[in-house]
């Protein structure tokens, strides 16, 4: 089933002398009716030679239809008694190409060289008949106009299947990642998609607000995530962008952030994509950038494990520190400390604060909390309850 936009479909306005002018148009076109078919057939010709992708494109569909639309015109313009050109014939003739494969935006493209190939043929024949010129530029006009308003058409064909395509490729994903899709439907859905069910895709999950930043990654990860004959195929989840990658992008732009999980075939998305949405959530949330996964993110991914553990932990080392009113600046101090590989110099000199100052707080944080930073399972213990969340939420039961 088609979505149809509720755009009205253009029409030409014509007034009276505009008829007669139309009526014209048409009468010379239906003068070389018997011609009509090579008409077609040197416009698709044109077609296949100006045009790229047309000479991909079957040469019969293309004269059938080339045909079709000078049929249209004859019809369109030769009606003395309507008021309006109108282009309803055109657009279903527009929804067949799309069936067709034949590409719309082109199709709108060749419309208008099509127009200026028709007008040379009036003209002459205009010129022949002694038409005086003003009315031959009229005609002209007239021609032209017809033609943009063609294409407009067109463009509307377009956009609407573009609408529809976006939306069924929205809740495909979505069933995708949710594990909903059923073997049969999955084959069927990955053809429609250009999805290969054979290759292996990684999941790839990112912020989107719209911004042109987003675009800007969203354009990078079609072309840097794409193969020859594999495109990225994406939708919006949850304001997430969330990408089929038939492979890894080699860079992106620069302060982006993108997670990706393991290369799976379609059937286990679910799981590349919990591993993104997992991998993006702890890149966000502690300043990682660029492409990251949870093979990249060191020990991040621990944590938020053992819950329960660390909400006692956090009791017992966390909350007498809480209390103290420089809580902040030693908290602080010892995450930049921990950031530094332990390095106390480099800590003074990123925070603006003198070695000694640093150290002080350092033996603060042992006093109040009981962790040594000297040992290695108070350093753990430390990194942990620095880094976990604190606004997880408890464990199920």
């Amino acid at each position: 089933m088609h979505m149809h936009t509720s755009e009205p479909v253009p029409a030409l306005a014509l007034g009276p002398h505009r008829r007669k002018i139309a009526a014209r148009i048409a009468a010379m076109i239906a003068e070389l009716d018997p011609a009509l078919n090579e008409m077609a057939a040197d416009l698709t010709r044109l077609y296949r030679d100006n045009i790229p992708v047309y000479d991909q494109v079957d040469a019969a569909s293309i004269e059938t239809n080339t045909r079709a639309v000078l049929r249209i015109v004859v019809a369109q313009l030769g009606d003395e008694g309507a008021a309006h050109a109108g282009f309803d014939e055109l657009t279903t003739l527009a929804r067949t190409w799309a069936d067709q494969q034949i590409p719309l935006d082109l199709v709108a493209h060749s419309l208008q060289i099509g127009a200026r190939r028709i007008f040379e043929l009036i003209r002459r024949r205009a010129a022949t008949h002694g038409v005086p010129a003003a009315e031959i530029d009229e005609m002209q006009d007239l021609t032209w106009e017809w033609a943009t308003a063609s294409a407009t058409a067109v463009h509307r064909v377009l956009r609407e299947r573009a609408v529809a395509g976006a939306a069924r490729r929205a809740d495909f994903l979505r069933s995708l990642v949710d594990g909903t899709v059923a073997p049969a439907v999955l084959r069927a859905e990955a053809r429609d998609h250009r999805l290969d069910p054979e290759h292996r895709y990684r999941i790839a999950c990112a912020a989107w607000n719209g911004t042109a930043a987003a675009t800007d990654l969203l354009a990078a990860l079609r072309a840097r995530g794409s193969t020859a004959k594999l495109p990225v195929v994406d939708t919006v989840v949850d304001q997430h962008l969330v990408a089929l990658l038939p492979r890894t992008p080699d860079a992106l732009p620069e302060g982006s952030v993108v997670a990706v999980g393991s290369a799976v075939l379609l059937g286990d998305a679910t799981a590349s994509y919990r591993q993104a949405r997992r991998a993006f959530d702890l890149a966000v949330r502690h300043g990682r950038s660029g492409l990251v996964d949870l093979g990249s993110l060191g020990p991040l991914p621990l944590l938020g494990e053992a819950e329960g553990a660390a909400r006692l932990l956090a009791d017992k080392h966390l909350a007498p520190l809480r209390r103290h009113a420089g809580a902040e600046e030693i908290l602080g101090t010892v995450e930049t400390y921990l950031d530094c590989d332990q390095r106390v110099d480099d800590t003074a000199a990123r925070l603006y604060l003198h070695r000694n100052t640093v150290r002080n707080r350092l033996t603060r944080f042992a006093d109040l909390t009981g962790l040594d930073l000297g040992r290695t399972d108070d350093l753990i213990v430390a990194w942990w309850l620095l880094h976990r969340d604190p606004d997880s939420p408890p464990p199920s039961r």
